[in-house]
């Protein structure tokens, strides 16, 4: 099966499971009533949508936000895995490259899990086995004794290996962001050369990505300013191949004096309408939160656009997973807060629709 001008995979195939997928999110209607449900209520909910599986499977050894969570985590990670396995050639090809995001996701879990002391079971709640490494493998990770272990069990593993001066920085720091960021880098590196650009299509894929490099990049930069920090080399801090964002640019930007010299600067920018709110709760509160949400919601729309431009390619499955992924998110957040004791009002916010 040929998409447009030529690309081979079989796109209609996997357009067409995709799109009977997407019928299946819960939709927005449900989000005010999952607030107003405690977690067995939700629970139960969910064990009568696609989660059924997981939920089922899960409920004889775990009960409230364990269960939601586990479930929710399970159920991503197969409907991914699906979704790979029955692509083809070059969409095959990419779509490996963009699930790569959870082998990455993973091992900062695992490594943060290790660092911290948190128990085995713990590390579990937040793994998606969605990428290369399977549920098997990332299992003997979590069993390994500490970040070096981590560390050195990954050298076995081709295409992930950490090289020798970030674990040589990692020692000498006991910080785990050396690691972390090239992690970050590599892959973007790694997904951004697989999009080929061979057509219209290709072209809008890889400048989404684009924007996800500028999304990872505003946040580092806020980071910065919110510890107030004023790196010697800030330009280490960022990821290169950003859509509006160049590292020139984001070197620049690390160096405004204030707040609102940096909100005045980054009003020439494409996405300053959907986080102009955020960044003025940032500037009162120096919540990040706000901030993060708000450019998520920008790359949700952003994504959406594209998806409806060219039916016949990658761009309704990236569409799709990204949705999927926040519909999990969602979950999750309404599961934890529920068990604080949050307020549907406040729950509200942390939602991204």
């Amino acid at each position: 099966m040929l998409s447009i001008r030529g690309s081979k995979g079989n796109y209609a195939y996997v357009t067409a499971r995709v799109k009977a997928k997407k019928s299946l999110l819960i939709s927005k209607d449900n989000y005010p009533k999952l607030m107003l449900m405690d977690l067995n209520e939700i629970g139960r909910f969910l064990g009568e949508t696609q989660y059924q599986v997981e939920m089922t499977e899960l409920a004889t050894k775990y009960d409230g936000v364990n269960l939601i969570e586990l479930g929710t985590s399970r159920n991503l990670a197969r409907v991914f895995t699906d979704i790979l396995n029955y692509s083809k050639g070059d969409l095959r090809n990419m779509l490996e490259r963009y699930l790569m995001r959870w082998d990455i996701w993973n091992i900062k879990t695992v490594m943060r899990g290790k660092y911290y002391g948190a128990s085995a079971e713990d590390i579990q709640e937040d793994i998606v086995a969605a990428g290369k490494f399977d549920e098997g493998y990332i299992n003997i990770l979590i069993s390994l004794e500490n970040v070096e272990a981590v560390l050195k069990e990954l050298k076995n593993r081709e295409g992930l290996e950490i090289p020798d001066e970030f674990v040589k920085e990692f020692q000498e720091t006991q910080t785990l962001a050396p690691i972390e960021d090239y992690l970050d880098q590599l892959y973007y590196a790694e997904v951004l050369a697989c999009v080929k650009c061979r057509d219209k299509a290709e072209r809008l894929f890889k400048q989404f990505l684009r924007k996800e490099v500028d999304v990872t990049n505003l946040m580092t930069l806020l980071k910065l300013k919110k510890e107030g920090l004023a790196p010697e080399h800030p330009e280490k801090y960022f990821i290169e191949g950003g859509d509006e964002l160049q590292i020139k640019a984001l070197v620049d930007l690390s160096g405004a004096e204030s707040m609102d010299r940096l909100a005045s600067e980054l009003t020439r920018y494409s996405f300053y309408a959907d986080i102009k709110d955020a960044l003025e709760e940032f500037k009162k509160t120096g919540s990040l939160s706000p901030a993060g949400l708000a450019m998520q919601r920008h790359l949700l729309r952003s994504s959406e656009k594209f998806s409806h431009i060219y039916p016949l390619s990658v761009l309704p499955i990236m569409d799709y997973m990204l949705r999927k992924k926040q519909e999990v998110d969602n979950i999750r957040i309404i599961a934890r807060c529920k068990e604080s004791d949050l307020a549907p009002d406040q729950i509200k916010k942390l939602l991204v629709m």
